[in-house]
């Protein structure tokens, strides 16, 4: 039988309510909806509720409407009848005569059924914070910085760097982990709709509280926005904070729901007035495609020995200034040989993006 896949079980009078109940005689239905379950991580009862009713009820074709009133008496949430294809008339006449808040046929209704599952499986999950991480110019830096910032913010709980810039040659690369095992775009770049959280803890593990969803170079196209957006909601469940190394010239492509869940988005660029001029374009991008979510936009500007004025190139572009980091000499050749970020405290990267996690952890206060 499915139900022996997962712990089914019967709420005792005092305990807590499963996430759903499912009341139908149809065995194959059964099996449909508790596959689903499973992927939602949804523990499921197959009795109607006793006291603590779920916040999801189950019926198939057959329930009774008393059944369905008085779970519904118990503090039921939704109601949904659920079929599997094809269906007479008298299913959907079903529905009206249980009251139902929804009917879902499956299976074209099961990725709205399985959202409907995941969301009843914990109730509101916390959400961590998201991070964006953009290049005002081609090689402004922005994929280190991102790295750096990652790093940092596992003080803060769990993070993961989500390589989302498929022209950046690879964060695996950067940072020396091309060969580690873990998930990769590669496995994931189909992907739509919901995605559980906890599938993401098979990404690549960088060190202890980092994981690394890095770029798959042999998987050919990047992720489309919808496996992107999917990814990015899973993580800000699983994870306190997620880094997303951004895709330079492809923001339009993004949209609104990626970027517009960052809560911060940073532009860097060297401090010339060409890339100036360059980051002004980013930045406004960033502002018009998150209209209405107002994620903060600052700037980073890395010092290239040009003399030009910081605070005169911010009001070029547009944006406050965060931070002027300080060319170093060896970071170029450390990242060659696959050494990754450098760790002494004398790194500029490294001494921003600690300042950066800390003001971040006492603002989450």
């Amino acid at each position: 039988m499915p139900a022996a896949r997962r712990p089914h079980h019967h709420p005792g009078p005092t305990g807590p309510a499963p996430g759903a109940a499912l009341l139908t005689g149809d065995d194959a239905l059964a099996a449909a909806v508790l596959r689903l379950a499973d992927a939602a991580g949804c523990a499921v009862t197959r009795a109607a509720p006793a006291a603590g009713a779920p916040p999801l009820l189950l019926v198939g074709e057959g329930t009774g409407a008393e059944q369905v009133a008085r779970a519904r008496a118990l503090g039921a949430g939704e109601v949904v009848l659920v079929g599997c294809a094809p269906v007479g008339p008298d299913w959907w006449r079903h529905a009206a005569e249980v009251d139902a808040d929804h009917a879902a046929l499956l299976p074209e209704a099961e990725p709205w059924l399985l959202d409907r599952l995941v969301d009843a499986a914990g109730g509101p999950r916390p959400q961590g914070r998201a991070v964006g991480v953009v290049g005002g110019c081609g090689g402004g830096g922005a994929s280190v910085l991102a790295a750096a910032l990652a790093a940092a913010a596992t003080a803060g709980g769990d993070v993961l760097l989500l390589d989302a810039d498929p022209l950046s040659g690879g964060l695996d690369l950067l940072l020396g982990a091309d060969q580690l095992p873990g998930l990769r775009w590669g496995d994931l770049a189909g992907v739509s709709g919901r995605l559980r959280p906890d599938v993401l803890r098979s990404t690549v593990r960088l060190q202890e509280g980092l994981h690394l969803l890095a770029g798959d170079r042999r998987a050919g196209p990047p992720p489309a926005p919808e496996a992107l957006s999917a990814v990015l909601r899973a993580a800000r469940a699983a994870f306190a904070t997620t880094v997303v190394d951004l895709p330079r010239g492809q923001l339009e492509r993004l949209g609104t729901d990626v970027l517009g869940v960052c809560e911060e988005v940073l532009v860097v660029a060297p401090a010339t007035t060409r890339a100036a001029a360059a980051a002004c374009c980013t930045v406004d991008e960033v502002r018009r495609l998150t209209a209405g979510a107002d994620p903060r936009v600052r700037l980073v500007l890395r010092d290239v020995g040009s003399g030009a004025d910081a605070d005169v190139l911010a009001d070029v572009v547009g944006a406050p200034l965060a931070a002027v980091l300080r060319g170093e000499r060896d970071l170029e050749a450390s990242l060659e040989r696959g050494e990754g970020l450098p760790a002494g405290r004398r790194s500029a990267v490294r001494a921003f993006a600690d300042r950066w996690a800390a003001g971040a952890a006492v603002a989450a206060r």
